[in-house]
């Protein structure tokens, strides 16, 4: 068994990007998360939202905030007061590290050191499961136990979506597309879903297809009965599942609009943005009574990436990020 090794004070420091973000201090950041040990965030995101407070691997330099590493190709998961991060070392198929650590940045323990770059964790009964990538780039799926530190080969599936009730994956070897229990248990296929996932709630799955048109449809695939719903037809633009809401806009002389459909209830909100040309394509999260949302500027380099926070109440916008994205360009000509 690989045993987990400790990081030193040097790595903490690491987590603030010199000249870029405000590190927080060790007394705030303990002082807020005391109190927030019990809330758990089993599936791996880029923002985190405990009692009115937001933490996030962006670089986020604003009150209500905690930046734990700057880096936005980075991950979190939130499991037993403990902070689970897919840190990554901004290679393409380099492997990454998987590490442990408070919610205040200290006590930071290596779990793993190969795991695919963009790989998703999920946390299911004391297993951390992850994807594995070699200096080969071939791939497989594997866990590790909390508890012992022990790395063990899992069933062959990439994770992609999940809850407490379901996962949604697909298969190493095929692609396929299959629904299980968490822990990849009672494993079974799902005929008919084939694109682009978005989200799940509930019992089902959220994914999007692109037709030769290049126009995108989203649909649902609800395990219980094993039917597929059309909800969005026609959109030039991606749509978003966060939180329990469908978002989609509508774009009309360079103002743009938001909307959303509550997925358990089917009420309709919308938010008029003005001039900002929205991102659909990630960078969206419902937390709470906000909105955390990305738009691309290529002409305000080097910080050509802007990450804003929605107010949902009251229709305020605030910019909270601004960073680097050397896809910014093309990211910007998106619909």
């Amino acid at each position: 068994m690989k045993k987990m090794k400790k990081l030193c004070a040097v790595g903490l420091a690491a987590l603030c990007l010199a000249g870029s973000m405000s590190c927080f201090t060790m007394a705030e950041a303990s002082e807020n998360v005391q109190e927030q040990a019990q809330d758990q965030m089993l599936y791996s995101s880029r923002m985190w939202e405990s009692n009115g407070h937001i933490y996030t691997v962006y670089n986020v330099d604003a009150e209500g905030y905690t930046s734990l590493s700057g880096n936005y190709m980075d991950a979190i998961a939130v499991y037993e007061g403990k902070v689970y991060w897919r840190k990554n070392n901004g290679e393409e198929n380099e492997p990454a590290e998987i590490i442990r650590m408070e919610p205040d940045g200290s006590g930071q323990e290596v779990l793993a050191e190969n795991a695919h770059p963009s790989s998703l964790l999920c946390i299911d009964e004391g297993f951390i499961y992850y994807t594995a990538s070699d200096e080969k780039g071939e791939q497989k799926s594997r866990r590790i136990n909390l508890d012992t530190g022990e790395n063990q080969e899992a069933p062959p599936y990439r994770f992609r979506a999940g809850n407490e009730n379901f996962w949604f994956s697909t298969s190493l070897e095929d692609g396929i597309w299959y629904c299980s229990e968490p822990g990849y248990k009672n494993i079974r296929s799902m005929s008919g879903v084939n694109g682009l996932r978005l989200g799940a709630l509930d019992h089902k799955l959220y994914y999007m297809v692109q037709g030769e048109d290049s126009l995108y449809t989203t649909c649902s695939f609800d395990v219980e009965t094993g039917e597929t719903e059309i909800l969005l037809r026609n959109q030039q633009a991606k749509s978003i599942v966060s939180g329990t809401g469908l978002y989609y806009k509508q774009e009309s002389n360079g103002y743009t609009t938001l909307y959303r459909k509550d997925l358990r209830t089917g009420e309709e909100t919308s938010y008029d943005l003005g001039e900002f040309h929205l991102y659909m394509g990630g960078g969206f999260y419902e937390l709470g009574d906000k909105i955390c949302l990305m738009r691309f500027r290529p002409e305000l380099m080097p910080d050509n990436t802007e990450l804003w926070e929605l107010d949902t109440q009251t229709g305020e916008k605030r910019l909270i990020g601004q960073w680097y994205n050397s896809n910014a360009v093309n990211a910007a000509k998106e619909p």
